[in-house]
């Protein structure tokens, strides 16, 4: 059952939060960067490093611009920043999940992730100076980056117990096979679980205290 989740983790909890909570933050986002402050934000007490979201939202923006192959304007700039600080505060959130169902992360497993990352690979093979470039582009420490996808597959690892406890009734599927165009039964499965997922988030915002220098919301 998890190697199921594990290859369809693309297809889980990720329109979904665009575009149930794609508001939550965006007012958030554009009163955060007017801050001065030694991080970008604090979720229950845990600080987001600014240097962690400066990382990511540089990469984010050049990326987006060379799709676009124009420059971004501010709109645009600050939607990428409100998504880059979304998508912090998530993973943040899931990870202080993780302290209740006892999931961590060893280093063998971070080791294992980063070898097999086909970003960093070189003719089938992990490549340190690919790593160290990618690094070098996205203006971070090996700690910091290490540290962060060590935070994104605990993350990623709640999601999933998350998900495996979903079922769908019978009714569900034969009720969304009925429509035109029929849902088939695994879109259904999977719009199930990123509902059931957003709603956690929803109520995982609500009930922490998340903050920005002096701006909270609570």
């Amino acid at each position: 059952m998890m190697n199921f989740f594990r290859k369809r983790m693309r297809a889980i909890f990720i329109v979904t939060i665009v575009t149930f909570l794609g508001g939550i933050f965006f007012g958030a986002g554009s009163y955060l960067f007017n801050k001065s402050s030694d991080f970008a934000a604090k979720v229950n007490g845990t600080k987001i490093s600014i240097n962690l979201f400066y990382s990511i939202y540089t990469s984010s923006a050049r990326s987006f611009q060379q799709t676009a192959n124009k420059p971004l304007d501010e709109k645009e700039l600050n939607e990428i920043k409100a998504r880059v600080i979304q998508t912090l505060v998530q993973t943040e959130l899931f990870c202080q999940e993780a302290v209740k169902y006892g999931i961590v992360v060893a280093d063998e497993e971070l080791k294992a992730d980063l070898q097999n990352s086909l970003e960093f690979r070189d003719g089938g093979t992990f490549s340190m100076r690919k790593y160290a470039a990618f690094l070098t582009a996205a203006h971070m420490r090996p700690k910091d980056y290490e540290n962060l996808r060590r935070k994104q597959i605990t993350a990623n690892k709640v999601k999933m117990i998350m998900a495996s406890s979903v079922k769908l009734w019978n009714y569900e599927v034969e009720s969304r096979g009925k429509r035109n165009p029929p849902i088939n039964k695994n879109d259904l499965f999977f719009t199930k679980v990123n509902v059931i997922l957003s709603e956690w988030y929803v109520g995982a915002i609500r009930n922490s205290k998340i903050m920005s220098g002096d701006l909270i919301f609570k």
